[in-house]
């Protein structure tokens, strides 16, 4: 009886350790590359029906010529019948491996999920925004965003600027005369 009961035994610890462990499946998409000639880019990935709990770790690369503003954001909506996203990160990496993280700007329990990323004076280089999460429900879904990147105004436009202000002023007081 012991015999057979330690045989049962070593029949269900072989059965159990060949069965693979129930995890989320990984859904990241390929590396995209953001065309900024025109100084914005949109980020996106679907998610085909009857993924819910899985996760994903996106990346998009881009490069910056130096001293230029960046601001980008991304967002989901977790609404009946439309498959939304949960993100965990939301950040911008440079070549060296220095991260700024983006923020949260959605209030916990809400239907869209929105999180921001701003950075001023980037050196010049290559980046990326890595938007990491998982899928919410099992409907088919998406998640969307946007990257904008602009150059920082050079100081001697302000002085332009003020300058032009100051001739404008002189010139009107000038016809009042």
């Amino acid at each position: 009886m012991k015999r057979t009961q330690t045989v049962v035994a070593a029949l269900v610890l072989a059965t159990a350790a060949g069965l693979p462990l129930a995890r989320a499946a990984d859904i990241s998409q390929g590396v995209q590359t953001l065309n900024l000639s025109n100084g914005s880019a949109v980020l996106k990935h679907e998610f085909s029906a009857g993924n819910a709990g899985n996760t994903f770790s996106d990346r998009y690369n881009f490069s910056a010529s130096g001293g230029q503003l960046l601001g980008a954001l991304v967002s989901s909506l977790d609404l009946p019948g439309l498959g939304g996203a949960s993100f965990d990160s939301f950040k911008l990496v440079n070549s060296t491996g220095f991260s700024l993280d983006g923020t949260k700007q959605s209030a916990p329990g809400a239907t869209a999920e929105v999180w921001t990323l701003n950075a001023h004076n980037l050196a010049a280089g290559n980046y990326y925004l890595l938007v990491s999460g998982m899928v919410r429900n099992g409907a088919a879904g998406n998640y969307v965003g946007s990257l904008a990147i602009s150059p920082v105004p050079e100081p001697a436009t302000y002085g332009m600027l003020l300058g032009g202000a100051g001739l404008v002023g002189w010139l009107a007081r000038r016809r009042k005369a």
